[in-house]
């Protein structure tokens, strides 16, 4: 099975900085939040694009704080 690409997921490059790291979940999350889709027939697609996207945050912080994956 092939790695997942968090970069792509947050739609940032391997060399973005934290901040921008940061900022581009926190629009994506936003975006597929939830409670943002309580009425949108795709729900079920935006609640998994959430988990995702947090997903792909939380290993991309990961990987940069144990200096490994970084660049």
């Amino acid at each position: 099975m092939a790695k997942k690409n968090y970069y792509k997921i947050l739609g940032v490059s391997r060399t973005a900085s934290p901040e921008e790291i940061s900022a581009a979940k926190n629009r994506l999350a936003k975006k597929y939040h939830p409670d943002a889709n309580i009425n949108n027939p795709n729900k079920a697609q935006a609640e998994e694009k959430f988990k995702e996207i947090q997903a792909a945050y939380q290993q991309i912080m990961k990987e940069r704080t144990s200096g490994y994956g970084y660049g």
